[in-house]
């Protein structure tokens, strides 16, 4: 059996793009929010920002994720940023709705989850034309 190069086995372990990139924006999500708990336990920072915070960690994930996702891809960052992002706020969206009963699936929501995948779009844009070393 011949052996196989690390970067051939990687990208088959990998599987999709999109798969990739919605790994990617979670564990990006995770990261963020452990930093951002730390800087509100630690810090005289108002919980009123606290929305703020959290869109602006949705966007940076989505951003992660959708550059992850077009650098593996390698072709089509725009599709693959969008559509990763547009499934990473889709998910999200639906755990939350999960875990607050209340909450419901609104015409703000929805206009929340269609700027995430602009915003991943716009990352795929930039994720497709970043190097990739082997």
């Amino acid at each position: 059996m011949k052996a196989k190069l690390w970067p051939q086995f990687r990208s088959e372990v990998n599987g999709s793009p999109l798969v990739h990139g919605v790994i990617v924006a979670f564990i990006a999500f995770l990261i963020l929010t452990l930093i951002m708990a730390g800087v509100y336990t630690w810090s005289n920072l108002s919980e009123a920002s606290l929305p703020y915070t959290a869109y602006t960690i949705n966007a940076l994930s989505s951003l992660a994720g959708a550059l992850g996702a077009a650098r593996s891809a390698g072709m089509r960052g725009w599709y693959y940023g969008f559509v990763t992002a547009m499934i990473f706020s889709a998910v999200l969206a639906l755990v939350g709705s999960l875990v607050d009963f209340s909450a419901t699936f609104q015409l703000e929501t929805i206009l929340r989850i269609l700027l995430l995948g602009l915003i991943g779009a716009f990352g795929g844009v930039i994720g497709v034309n970043l190097k990739r070393s082997s």
